[in-house]
């Protein structure tokens, strides 16, 4: 069927599919390390992590805005899409909401340093929300992209969120595991979300399959490229490494309490969302057969 296919060059390379990963995975880290000023109870188990989490999100935000600019090329386009705004345009609206989450990382970690609650607690909403909206509004970039039949699905940014709760979260047991903090309730709390996180990852990827399997032309050709160019990252490292390696560890009950494992779980998650968004990004932009 598609032995004639003459593919579309793929504009978008490693750049885009590590920055949406890092920024994605900042605004769950960061949701973390706010979650005792902005809801306490359980999450105040995490008290001792705020400094370290807003420091991290600092860290990966700054490297993500790096990746943004070497792909665009130019650093006065990082600035395009807010100097000229438009409503409708996830890209400004990303822009924008990429700065104002800076602003907020920021003033958290002064509150934190301060001890001033009340502006940590302001920040902190405000913060988790902007944390929301940046792999929420990466998803949206792929899905406005209607000629593109495998990006244009609502599904997308439900993914791309899904994916940021599970490397965020896999990567702040990796850093409290190894700075001797992971208490019993830390573990249970991270191991529970967790593990929603990637139950929802792996029914939106057999929706995937589904689509792949008996969607339209451009969507079965999209799934031969993924079996042809990217089968080992897609079913190895993405479904068997990331996705059902960590709910095996995750479902059994005597393990609840297993710091080690859980943070093993956790960081095989994060691989898999990596992955997982990388044969996204690069399987949709080779087919396209309307225009």
């Amino acid at each position: 069927m598609f032995e004639y296919t003459d593919y579309h060059i793929a504009p978008w390379g490693w750049e885009l599919p590590l920055y949406f990963f890092l920024i994605g995975t900042a605004g769950m880290v960061y949701v973390l390390a706010a979650a005792p000023a902005v809801f306490g109870g359980a999450a105040k188990a995490l008290e001792p992590f705020r400094r370290t989490g807003s420091a991290t999100a600092i860290v990966l935000l700054l490297i993500s805005t790096v990746l943004l600019i070497v792909d665009l090329g130019q650093p006065a386009r990082f600035l395009y899409p807010i100097l000229y705004f438009h409503w409708t345009s996830p890209v400004s609206w990303g822009a924008l909401f990429l700065l104002l989450f800076g602003v907020c990382i920021a003033g958290f970690f002064y509150a934190s340093m301060t001890k001033n609650d009340q502006l940590a607690k302001l920040t902190g909403i405000v913060g988790s929300l902007l944390a929301l909206s940046m792999p929420l509004y990466t998803g949206l970039d792929l899905m406005v992209n209607q000629a593109r039949e495998l990006w244009a699905n609502p599904t997308i940014p439900v993914l791309f969120v899904t994916l940021s709760v599970t490397s965020g979260t896999g990567l702040v047991a990796l850093l409290i595991t190894l700075s001797g903090g992971m208490s019993t309730e830390v573990t249970r709390l991270l191991r529970r979300i967790l593990f929603f996180s990637v139950s929802v990852t792996l029914a939106l990827f057999l929706a995937f399959w589904v689509v792949f399997m008996y969607g339209t032309g451009e969507e079965q050709e999209a799934y031969a490229l993924v079996n042809e160019l990217y089968g080992l990252r897609f079913w190895l490292v993405t479904l068997l490494v990331g996705i059902l390696a960590p709910l095996a560890i995750l479902i059994v009950p005597r393990l609840y309490d297993n710091a080690t494992l859980v943070t093993l779980a956790g960081v095989l998650g994060a691989i898999g969302a990596y992955t997982f968004r990388e044969v996204i990004v690069y399987a949709g932009q080779l087919p396209m057969m309307t225009y």
